[in-house]
């Protein structure tokens, strides 16, 4: 099956920015695009899903 695609509205200063990544790399903006949305996807499960421990004070009565 082949790729589906959608229309997706950028700032213009973003295009500047993706066209320099392109012309510097040859990477397809779609490519570019995908792999930042992919990474920055794990980083926020990665920050998610670290174990925390909370320490529960007893309350002292006065």
């Amino acid at each position: 099956m082949s790729e589906q695609y959608t229309q997706l509205r950028i700032w213009q200063a973003t295009l500047k920015k993706l066209r320099r990544i392109y012309a510097e790399t040859g990477e397809s903006m779609i490519s570019i695009v995908d792999r930042l949305a992919t990474d920055e996807l794990s980083r926020i499960e990665n920050a998610t899903s670290q174990n925390v421990q909370v320490q529960a004070l007893p309350v002292k009565k006065e």
